[in-house]
C-alpha cells in the first residue's frame, strides 16, 4: 500500500471532519440520555441540541426557532419542497412548481413526487408558479443561481425553497430570499447523516409531513441524532469566523490554476464556464476519453475526483445536469468534476496537473 499522501478533490461529495467537530462529538459521547426525557440526563442532551441550534441559526442568519434538524440535505430538500407545496394547496394556489433541469437528485426526486400528485413542473420564469425549488450553487458545475438572492419570486407570491448545501461556507446565507433553506453538515466539515431545514414563520405551518412525534417542535418527528447535531453545530460555528467566507477566495484562486492547467491539455472543455460560479468547482470534459476511466486512473494514482453527484455514483448513465446543458450523451460521459476545499494546497494542484496529461492520453487510447 502506498504511503504517499492522497490528494482529495471531491469536496462537493463530502468534506473532511474538522478537528473542532471531532473534539465536540468525542466529548458529547461521554454523555447519554434521550433529549425528550425530562430527567437530568435528558436535559443535558437537550441543552446540547439547543446550543447547536443556535450555532446553525447564526450560520444562516435566521432565528434559532426556524432551525429544524434533519438526517441531511436530502431530507431537508424533501421536507422543504413537499411542505411548501402543501402550504400552497391550502392557500388555494395553482399546483405549479418552478425549478430547473440541473438540480441535485434529492431535489429532483421531491419535484417528481409532486408531479405524480398532479403538479405541473415549470420554469422559474413562469408567472403562474406557486412554488419554486432550486439550488443556490449547482453541485456539479459550481454555478450560482442569482434568483436565490433576489426578492423577485417572493414578490410574486411564490413560495421559495432553496438547496443551499453547496453554498454553505462559501456564500453569505443570510442574504438568501427563501421560505425554506436546506443545508447539510458534512459539506462543511461536520458529520455525515445530519442537516437542517430552515423554515420561516409563514412556512412553519407546512410541517410536519407526517404526524409521528413531538420532536423539533412537532415539525420533524423522531429522536434527534444528538451526536450528529452537536458536530453540525461545531462545524457551523467554525465556518462563522469572520474570514471564513472571505477565505474562499484562496480556494477559488487554486481552482483557477487547476482550470487553466486543464485547458492546456488538448481538447479539454470546461462546462458552463461562461456563467457565474462560486469557485473551486471545475467540471471538465475530456474529448475522446471516458470520465469514469480518468477518475479510476486518478484514484490509482492517489487522487480523488468524481464524475458527478455522489448520489448517482455507480450509474453508467450520463449526467442529467450535463444533458440539460445540451451536451450529447457521449460528451456528457467525458466529464470529470474536480471540487476543491480549504485543505487543498498549491502542491496538490501542481501534482494533479503533472500527472493528468498522461492519464488522459491513456484513457483516449483505450476509449
Amino acid at each position: 500500500m502506498s504511503t504517499h499522501r492522497r490528494i482529495y478533490l471531491d469536496y462537493n461529495a463530502t468534506s473532511p471532519i474538522l478537528p473542532v467537530v471531532r473534539d465536540a462529538v468525542a466529548e458529547a459521547m461521554d454523555q447519554f440520555g434521550n433529549p425528550s426525557s425530562i430527567h437530568e440526563e435528558g436535559r443535558r442532551m437537550r441543552s446540547r441540541i439547543s446550543r447547536a441550534r443556535g450555532q446553525v441559526a447564526a450560520l444562516v442568519g435566521r432565528s434559532r426557532e426556524q432551525v429544524v434538524f434533519t438526517s441531511g440535505g436530502t431530507e431537508a430538500n424533501t421536507l422543504g419542497v413537499l411542505g411548501l407545496a402543501r402550504l400552497a394547496e391550502r392557500r388555494g394556489r395553482l399546483k405549479r412548481i418552478a425549478t430547473t433541469a440541473i438540480e441535485h437528485p434529492s431535489l429532483r426526486g421531491a419535484v417528481a413526487d409532486l408531479q405524480r400528485q398532479g403538479w405541473t413542473v415549470t420554469t422559474l420564469d413562469d408567472p403562474d408558479a406557486s412554488v419554486a425549488a432550486f439550488a443556490v450553487v449547482n453541485h456539479e458545475l459550481g454555478t450560482i443561481e442569482p434568483r436565490a438572492f433576489s426578492a423577485e419570486l417572493r414578490a410574486r407570491g411564490v413560495l421559495v425553497h432553496v438547496d443551499a448545501v453547496q453554498a454553505t461556507g462559501k456564500l453569505a446565507l443570510a442574504e438568501l430570499a427563501a421560505d425554506t433553506i436546506a443545508i447539510s453538515g458534512h459539506k462543511i466539515g461536520g458529520p455525515q447523516g445530519v442537516g437542517a431545514l430552515i423554515v420561516d414563520d409563514a412556512a412553519d405551518a407546512a410541517l410536519p409531513l407526517v404526524e409521528a412525534g413531538h420532536q423539533e417542535r412537532g415539525r420533524r418527528p423522531g429522536t434527534e441524532n444528538t451526536l450528529g447535531i452537536v458536530g453540525f453545530g461545531a462545524a457551523a460555528e467554525a465556518v462563522m469566523v469572520p474570514d471564513w467566507v472571505a477565505g474562499w477566495a484562496a480556494v477559488t484562486a487554486r481552482g483557477d490554476v487547476l482550470e487553466r492547467g486543464l485547458l492546456a491539455i488538448e481538447h479539454v472543455r470546461i462546462h458552463d464556464a461562461d456563467r457565474g460560479r462560486v469557485g473551486g468547482t471545475i467540471n471538465a470534459g475530456f474529448a475522446g476519453a471516458r470520465g469514469e476511466s480518468i477518475v479510476i486512473a486518478l484514484d490509482l494514482a492517489g487522487i480523488a475526483a468524481s464524475t458527478g453527484a455522489a448520489c448517482t455514483s455507480g450509474s453508467l448513465e450520463p449526467s442529467p445536469v450535463l444533458l440539460a446543458l445540451g451536451l450529447p450523451p457521449d460528451q456528457a460521459l467525458e466529464a470529470v468534476r474536480f471540487s476543491l476545499g480549504r485543505g487543498t494546497t498549491d502542491a496538490d494542484i501542481a501534482a494533479v496537473l503533472d500527472i493528468l496529461p498522461a492519464i488522459v492520453k491513456r484513457a483516449r487510447q483505450h476509449a
